[in-house]
């Protein structure tokens, strides 16, 4: 592949054999030789799609010069050409639309966090982000400064925050177990 440069492939389309002896073809969109990587467009006109491959991982290729024109890249934009409206057929712009589920998103965050006060462990915290994202009805209760799943089921920072454990509270029925132990799991499964 070194002895194509990279000025000579680009918009020209590509079948190429990988080592492993899978097909793909498309393309080309970037060739970088120094780095030795190929991105090849595919669907250019249904749904588009990349495909990044490393050169030295092709071993065999055929490029074709005269490009379908189902194939060849889309135009790039003239330098004063005006950019398509954000609106992408909906009633509201994309951008107010991004706004607003920012919004949504950080009212959330507030929701779950606003009952933590400075003093809160910064572990605690991580543990509370973490099992909030499966369970969002969770809460922090600041007097006992333990994160409350359900009535029935705690997460306590045993014997400090950096190992959170879920446990049953006193009388809570042994169906409760079961949830205690997903979310053992939730919090072994994320920790580094």
């Amino acid at each position: 592949m070194s002895v194509v440069n990279e000025d000579d492939v680009v918009g020209y389309y590509m079948n190429a054999t990988l080592v492993n002896g899978s097909k793909v073809s498309g393309t080309v969109f970037t060739y970088l030789p120094k780095e030795g990587l190929l991105v090849l467009l595919q669907n250019v006109k249904e749904q588009p799609s990349m495909k990044m491959i490393r050169t030295p991982f092709i071993k065999e290729y055929t490029i074709k010069s005269s490009v379908p024109k189902e194939h060849s890249l889309p135009h790039q934009l003239e330098p004063f050409e005006q950019l398509p409206s954000m609106h992408a057929g909906r009633d509201k712009s994309i951008f107010k639309h991004a706004s607003s589920q920012l919004k949504q998103a950080e009212a959330q965050q507030m929701k779950h966090m606003g009952g933590m006060d400075p003093s809160t462990p910064i572990a605690a915290c991580d543990a509370f982000v973490r099992v909030a994202r499966v369970y969002p009805d969770i809460s922090w209760d600041n007097e006992e400064k333990i994160i409350r799943v359900t009535s029935e089921v705690v997460i306590v920072g045993e014997p400090n925050w950096m190992t959170p454990k879920p446990i049953l509270v006193d009388g809570a029925p042994e169906k409760e177990k079961l949830l205690a132990d997903r979310i053992q799991k939730l919090l072994n499964g994320v920790k580094k």
